[in-house]
């Protein structure tokens, strides 16, 4: 389980931290963002392109876990002035969804960076609701440069 405090991006910026736009848009808020991992949190509501059944549905935990990611790029870019990259999942590795969080809940994930190489970075990524393990897995992700 993960801990979290007082978010240091809230949903009214967020936007400004990851390249996604509505309706694909998996992050809500940032309360956490170092050199080695991000934790965001996501408000799950009915209505979102990745919600049925009011459950959130197994493409959207994969793509907030992605989202997640970027928002950390964003989060460097932001502080350096730039716009956030956009990134593209390359491979996901030993993905295990537990169960589907349902609708007004919130999605806690936390991604840290196991290597990057260049634009490249290899992240492992856990996603919470209600302090229970919805999913795991690696991703390798890779980051377009700003132009």
């Amino acid at each position: 389980m993960i801990e979290v405090g007082q978010a240091i991006v809230n949903s009214d910026s967020i936007l400004n931290y990851i390249p996604q736009r509505p309706p694909i848009v998996l992050v809500s808020r940032i309360y956490k963002c170092d050199d080695q991992s991000v934790v965001t949190g996501f408000d799950i509501a009915e209505g979102h392109i990745f919600v049925k059944n009011g459950k959130l549905l197994e493409p959207g935990v994969i793509e907030n876990m992605a989202q997640t990611a970027a928002s950390a790029a964003g989060f460097k870019a932001v502080a350096e002035n730039t716009s956030p990259a956009v990134g593209f999942i390359g491979n996901i590795k030993n993905l295990s969804i537990t169960h589907l969080p349902a609708v007004g809940k919130e999605l806690i994930t936390e991604v840290s960076t196991k290597t990057q190489v260049m634009n490249v970075s290899l992240v492992e990524a856990r996603s919470y609701c209600d302090g229970r393990l919805v999913a795991s897995c690696e991703m390798k992700i890779f980051l377009q440069e700003n132009a």
